[in-house]
């Protein structure tokens, strides 16, 4: 087998690769907050306003800032947390990841604000899509 018959698959996979990780990741979310792994003990943190449903509240930032990645076939789609579109499987696949005696240390929460997680920060804790999803988790998660 000649060298240049050995390189073209070697390469083809490369580019590949390259375009795989450059394609998946989104550069525009910013750096892991520096906060991002500290794991806080509090009762909630919502500001007490009314109740949060999955439906109309966190749904469509799940599906808006996760789902491009977190879906079947997408870059993290062989990770535990699938997102579908519909809401009742999703919110399934998001309840598991929530901890409503300890809010601000769920796995939800950490990985959006990047902690742990390969793609970033999509949410960071400053962020009203950060508190909306601890306000929500704060009220036990409610579907």
């Amino acid at each position: 087998m000649s060298s240049d018959s050995r390189i073209q698959p070697l390469a083809a996979v490369l580019t590949a690769a390259v375009a795989l990780l450059v394609g998946c990741a989104d550069f525009e979310r910013g750096p892991v907050a520096a906060d991002a792994g500290v794991l806080p003990v509090d009762g909630g943190g919502g500001d007490g306003g009314g109740a949060l449903s999955f439906e109309a509240d966190v749904h469509p930032l799940l599906t808006s800032g996760c789902q491009s990645c977190h879906r079947s076939g997408g870059a993290a789609g062989s990770t535990s947390f699938l997102l579908t579109g519909d809401a009742e499987a999703d919110y399934a696949a998001t309840s598991s990841l929530t901890d409503a005696s300890n809010p601000s240390a769920s796995r939800l929460l950490r990985k959006a604000s990047g902690a742990g997680h390969g793609g970033g920060a999509i949410y960071g804790a400053d962020t009203p899509e950060y508190q909306t999803l601890l306000s929500w988790i704060s009220g036990g998660a409610q579907p």
